[in-house]
């Protein structure tokens, strides 16, 4: 990575080459290639640890999965198979995609990033990332806050000992990459609002042209050489989504499935043993997990809003008034709109489904139908059918 990074950007992309989320070196880093070598050593490593503490946990004799039941057995166990599943996803796509996260930031520099010279304060630099910083830090936070308090009213057992140490990292792991997510299409937002504010000061230049008829000599050249400029902007911007997806595809599948199972598993489990008088309260852990998907889907949202407001901006250029009537820029404005219409920013999970808000209303549906299918089979559980 060349360019210039601000002091919240550093901090948080230094995070993931800890967690070895993050295989590029970062702008100051002495001797870039080794230094690659080194991040890419440390997510293999990381790789194979997490894989086999999960094996060590489904296969052991020991008390990581729940013994009273199968069916808390059996939850116990997909909780682990998916986030095994996870990890995988996570550090295979970490150490096979490293051009296309490289190229995501070179974008990002080409386009402005923070241009050499300049330094944000650090005010400027929080209320920039003021959203992505919300959700990790909320998430942090309600999570060990949580923890904190569920240990106080409830026994740890031996099981509970045993599963929360080995499965709340990989938890933490899944939030953490879920949040990477969310901080590159942060970074997608932020030139798409720029690129919507420039649209709609040159459809502001244009009606004050048009309204008052002043203007200044070559003003419909001016226009039509901006609006090429923003052309190749988004042209970039586009660019910069196809290396995003090229660069997480498959863990964006693979954490949102396994946020999603959590949920799942977690609510059947709940009712079960409401329904046998279990004492059991610690699927209050999934309460921050519930935030985890919004927060994405939030994320994805907000960028795929912006290209309709561009239009919207671009189409509010005056090209019919005496001062810039001519039918070249009418002509840059259609094919700017066809461009729109070609390239659109379409955020989706291989192809799979569109990341927005419709999604949360699939998977509420998809957990509610299959909660109805647990209900019903509730008493085969019982050890009268067993």
């Amino acid at each position: 990575m060349s360019g210039r990074l601000g002091r919240v950007l550093q901090f948080h992309l230094r995070l993931y080459q800890v967690l070895g989320f993050h295989g590029l070196p970062l702008p100051g880093d002495g001797n870039p290639v080794r230094t690659r070598r080194s991040l890419m050593a440390w997510s293999l490593f990381l790789l194979i640890s997490l894989s086999a503490l999960v094996l060590t946990c489904l296969f052991s004799g020991d008390e990581f999965l729940y013994r009273g039941d199968m069916f808390g057995c059996a939850n116990d166990a997909l909780k682990y198979v998916f986030a095994e599943l996870a990890v995988l996803a996570i550090y295979l796509e970490t150490l096979s995609s490293q051009r296309h996260l490289a190229n995501f930031w070179w974008l990002h520099f080409k386009l402005g990033g923070q241009k050499a010279g300049t330094q944000l304060s650090l005010r400027s630099e929080f209320q920039q990332f003021r959203r992505y910083l919300i959700f990790l830090y909320a998430m942090m936070c309600a999570e060990v806050a949580i923890h904190v308090g569920l240990w106080q009213v409830q026994a740890l057992t031996h099981h509970m000992l045993l599963f929360w140490s080995t499965y709340e990292p990989l938890v933490w792991l899944t939030y953490l990459r879920n949040l990477q997510f969310v901080l590159h299409l942060e970074l997608l937002r932020e030139q798409l609002t720029a690129l919507e504010r420039e649209i709609g000061l040159l459809a502001e230049y244009s009606r004050f042209a048009s309204g008052t008829g002043r203007s200044f000599p070559g003003f419909e050249s001016f226009l039509r050489r901006r609006l090429l400029q923003k052309q190749r902007i988004y042209s970039h911007v586009y660019d910069m989504l196809k290396c995003f997806q090229g660069a997480f595809n498959f863990s964006i599948l693979a954490v949102l499935l396994t946020i999603n199972i959590r949920i799942a598993v977690d609510c059947y489990f709940m009712y079960y043993t409401i329904y046998n008088n279990v004492i059991n309260n610690d699927y209050y852990l999934i309460l921050p997990a519930l935030f985890e998907i919004p927060a994405f889907i939030y994320a994805s949202q907000s960028c795929m809003v912006v290209v309709p407001r561009i239009a919207h901006q671009l189409h509010n250029i005056v090209t019919d008034s005496g001062c810039c009537s001519c039918p070249d820029l009418s002509l840059q404005i259609q094919n700017f709109s066809l461009q729109l219409l070609h390239q659109p920013i379409r955020i989706d999970c291989l192809g799979l489904t569109i990341l927005d808000f419709s999604l949360l209303t699939r998977m509420a549906c998809s957990v509610g139908t299959y909660m109805i299918y647990t209900i019903q089979f509730i008493p085969k559980f019982g050890n009268t059918y067993m």
